[in-house]
């Protein structure tokens, strides 16, 4: 087969398609609209279930009549063309096969999980250190809307904390006093925004003047609905100008039961993107089998697998400034994304032992004292995942904006400083960077980390990088967002480089934009209008000025289809018999060799050898073990994720993972 550094080899997504031709052949018989936690339950169980029915455009208001005929228990959403109820499986049936229904998909469990960790490693303090930030910028400008437990005051927060809505049942939220009963968003709020008085500075967030928007989906478990989500993100988006959301922050998810195209949540998280919010989501903490200590992909948790979001990943700084130490967390979800294949995570921020706000009284601090730290009178927590590095990214997304609209306003005052100060035009405002804009600055100037061999991670392990919050600020600062499309709109060019600790890191200078890597000054240097709000990310067309990997060249990355249009594979022919192997010799180390498609059916595949690397020009998929123990991540049970084949499931909740979401 060749040279595996030269050739893509696909292996990994093509046994997630594996998964399709057999969910799809089943669903058959009920038209094929039902997620795969339906198409496995609705047959066999009497008991009635929460879903989310999507409708065709323009028929929502027929589907809604039917809903109603049904049931009394539903919700019309506005935000996406769906309604939420809880229906018999004959009722789902019967929907499932009306014209006007698109799909219906379950109303997934979402949850943020602690964890139980009791390292004693000491980050939060240096977390900005550790992004090469200086307290430039505060946020004040910006509102970021926390979709967690709730937040529950502090002084850190003083009075930016300006409103909290609870979202329960599939029903439009109800202001409450802000409060957090499991503890988990206080924290994350703590890492976007507090401004560190409690603790003379040592635990401020990173965006210490920043308003915070509280919607609590999550109960004191840490456990919601994915409906409740959808409502809390229409909430942010018809209030965005009300509070002046300009980023959301989502440290939850649910395992990914559907393609990105269907999926409810997914559709919601594009919606608010395409309304001008910056969406930071994490990826999730599936990145070891807990069992056999062994690296999984396709861990990533929904909505991390939209592509117009910013997918966070988790990495471990060893409380130390400088980068050769830092390291993908074991627990960090890798990619590609199931169903779809797509690339994620985007980027890793600090995610390890992070110190933050604790909630007293809370669940979190009841039932894991060990991870409670007291200094004086107050009380913090000690939490990691990829939720932590959610809030991390969230607050220099908030920074990011603002420092964008501090240069505008210095540029206009420099174009008038020949009039006087009282005569000048007030200034007008301009464009605000957009949520493609954020995530191809924080991209290009990521730095890439390597593990203890010194073997750089697979951008399905760290995206394009570990963030690096001062080349992103300085990226920010420097574009004229008047410009046009194709017109150059960097005010300064910059060295790609970033010192920390006394050490020069060469930015990534890559951007990860769907199939294709692109690199050169031109992707940041040039206004694109593939960062434009209305373009997909990975969709839009980028300027030939940019060198990017494309077409059939075997050196780079070729998204193909199979005959069956509902089926992606990486590649661009295969055939999806119940034998698969992968052109040539199993016995060769680049080669691969499947199992029947029925043994892929909910499991995830589990790889032993390297799956994405960067090879100058290209993403290459590399080769995994055939070795049916490493083949093997779990099933679906009710709406999680279990780890083993077993009925003894290991949760993923617990000590095992050691990171909460």
């Amino acid at each position: 087969m060749g040279d595996p550094a030269k050739k893509a080899v696909w292996g990994l997504v093509v046994a997630l398609a594996l998964l399709w031709p057999a969910t799809g052949s089943a669903a058959q018989g009920r038209s094929g609209k039902l997620d795969t936690v339906l198409e496995a339950r609705s047959s066999s169980s009497g008991e009635s279930q929460n879903v989310i029915i999507r409708t065709k455009p323009g028929r929502k208001a027929n589907v809604t009549g039917k809903v109603s005929k049904r049931t009394s228990h539903y919700q019309v959403h506005r935000l996406i063309d769906a309604v939420s109820a809880r229906l018999s499986p004959q009722q789902i049936d019967e929907l499932a096969n009306d014209p006007d229904v698109e799909g219906v998909s379950i109303d997934a469990d979402v949850r943020a999980s602690a964890s139980t960790s009791t390292s004693s490693s000491d980050v939060i303090g240096d977390v900005k250190r550790t992004l090469g930030l200086g307290n430039w910028f505060t946020g004040a400008s910006t509102a970021v809307a926390v979709i967690d437990s709730g937040i529950a005051p502090s002084v850190d927060f003083d009075s930016r904390v300006v409103v909290q809505y609870v979202f329960a049942n599939a029903r439009p939220g109800v202001l409450s006093a802000p409060f957090d009963d499991y503890g988990h968003g206080t924290h994350v709020a703590g890492l976007i925004g507090s401004n560190g008085s409690s603790s003379n500075n040592k635990y401020a967030g990173i965006a210490p003047g920043v308003k915070l928007v509280s919607l609590k989906v999550l109960d004191k478990k840490g456990m919601g609905k994915t409906s409740d989500v959808i409502n809390a993100l229409e909430f942010a988006v018809a209030n965005r100008s009300i509070y002046g959301i300009k980023v959301i922050n989502l440290s939850l998810g649910h395992p990914i039961y559907e393609s990105a195209k269907t999926d409810p949540l997914v559709l919601a998280v594009e919606a608010a993107v395409r309304a001008g919010i910056v969406v930071v989501v994490a990826a999730g903490n599936y990145g070891t089998n807990s069992v056999t200590g062994q690296p999984g992909y396709a861990g990533v948790a929904s909505p991390g697998n939209a592509p117009s979001a910013i997918t966070v990943g988790a990495a471990v700084t060893n409380n130390t400034v400088a980068r050769g130490d830092d390291r993908l967390a074991s627990y960090s979800s890798r990619g590609p994304a199931w169903y779809d294949g797509i690339a994620k995570p985007d980027i890793l921020a600090p995610g390890q032992a992070l110190i933050s706000n604790d909630a007293s009284g809370s669940t979190l601090e009841t039932d894991y004292p060990s991870l409670v730290l007291k200094s004086g009178s107050y009380k913090y927590l000690r939490l990691s995942g990829s939720s932590m590095a959610t809030g991390v990214v969230a607050g220099l997304a908030a920074i990011m904006i603002e420092a964008n609209q501090f240069a505008a306003e210095q540029r206009w005052q420099q174009l008038y400083e020949s009039i006087k100060r009282n005569l000048r035009p007030a200034f007008p405002g301009v464009p605000a960077l957009s949520s493609n804009t954020i995530k191809a600055m924080l991209q290009y100037s990521a730095t890439r980390i390597h593990d203890a061999a010194g073997v750089t991670y697979g951008p399905l392990e760290q995206g394009a990088g570990l963030v690096n919050g001062l080349g992103a600020i300085a990226l920010a600062y420097s574009v004229d967002t008047t410009k046009l499309a194709g017109q150059y709109w960097a005010t300064f060019e910059m060295p790609p480089t970033t010192n920390f600790d006394g050490v020069e890191e060469a930015w990534s200078q890559t951007v990860i934009w769907g199939t294709r890597l692109l690199h050169g000054t031109s992707v940041v240097n040039l206004r694109q209008e593939a960062w434009a709000e209305n373009i997909v990310w990975g969709t839009g067309e980028i300027t030939d000025k940019i060198w990017a990997t494309m077409s059939d060249d075997e050196d780079n990355i070729v998204w193909g289809t199979v005959a069956d249009e509902d089926n992606i594979v990486w590649g661009t022919s295969v055939s999806l018999s119940t034998d698969l192997t992968w052109a040539g010799s199993a016995l060769l180390e680049d080669n691969i060799v499947w199992g029947t498609a029925a043994d892929w059916e909910d499991n995830i595949v589990w790889g032993t050898g390297l799956v994405g690397v960067f090879d100058g020009q290209s993403v290459i998929w590399g080769t995994c073990s055939g070795d049916e123990d490493n083949i093997v991540w779990g099933t679906l049970d009710e709406d999680n994720i279990v780890w083993g084949t077993s009925a003894n499931k290991v949760s993923v909740l617990g000590t095992s993972i050691g990171g909460a979401l």
